[in-house]
């Protein structure tokens, strides 16, 4: 019992650290998508820690850039998810990785019906499409957050080290809680030395929406599994703090004045 409990504990901690880094992650792709399309469609750019900044002139196209990159690299990190074996702190660091490109991008999607200002609407404007497809588009956004929250479940009750936390429904919903809302819960705040490097953009707030997903992944009742019961303690993933620690510091020590950016 005592070991199992040391077992949960340490998963809890390395599904933070990676809640945090995935957070991050998709935050800084996002962006390096805007710049790229940015500099494609010659916008002037400053690169922020939480936002790019456009300037006035140049095709609102460029806005789309984002949501392309995180959502591509989405299934790129899926494939090699899939080819993974081990279920260790990297993998949970991957994982998570994973569903916040899926989340950043599926959430720029949501938004398109309700804000006109936003990335993707800018975009679809720009293009010209009918808007009437701005509700398609949100109606896609909505069903791929609930698609990626009900197979999170799965995935994350597979770092079970076992029977027990799986045994049962009771089981398997605190297994959730404790890797997947606690994560969402300290991860989030882990995250606050970048965002709070940036207040003009108030990208905290948007921070109880980065875990809004796991809602449908509690709801989710996957059927009992059996595993072996673990050979060893869970190790706390030390790599995913340091790298969290890197890309936070270089963000706040490069970005936080604004990078301007143009070929």
């Amino acid at each position: 019992m005592r070991q199992r409990r040391l077992d949960l504990a340490a998963l809890a901690v390395n599904s933070s650290l990676g809640f945090a880094l995935g957070t991050v992650l998709a935050m800084q792709v996002y962006q390096l998508g805007l710049v790229a399309t940015g500099l494609i469609f010659n916008r002037e750019l400053r690169w922020y820690p939480t936002r790019v900044e456009f300037g006035a002139e140049g095709s609102d196209i460029a806005w789309l850039g984002g949501t392309i990159l995180v959502l591509l690299l989405g299934w790129a990190l899926a494939s090699i998810y899939r080819g993974g074996t081990r279920y260790d702190g990297t993998r949970l660091a991957v994982l998570w990785a994973m569903l916040h490109f899926f989340r950043e991008g599926l959430q720029q999607l949501l938004r398109v019906p309700f804000d006109g200002d936003s990335p993707v609407a800018l975009s679809l404007a720009a293009l010209e499409l009918p808007e009437s497809l701005s509700w398609v588009v949100g109606v896609l956004g909505a069903a791929g957050l609930l698609a990626i929250g009900l197979l999170a479940a799965p995935a994350l009750l597979r770092f079970a080290r076992h029977a027990e936390d799986l045994a049962t429904k009771q089981g398997r919903v605190e297994f959730l809680g404790m890797i997947g809302i606690l994560a969402w819960l300290v991860g989030a705040l882990m995250t606050l030395p970048l965002v709070m490097a940036d207040p003009a953009f108030g990208a905290w707030l948007l921070l109880p929406w980065s875990g809004v997903f796991l809602v449908a992944t509690m709801l989710a009742s996957p059927e009992p599994r059996f595993i072996d019961p673990i050979r060893e303690p869970v190790r706390l993933a030390w790599g995913t703090l340091v790298l969290l620690a890197v890309l936070v510091g270089a963000a706040r020590l490069f970005l936080v004045d604004g990078l301007a950016i143009s070929l």
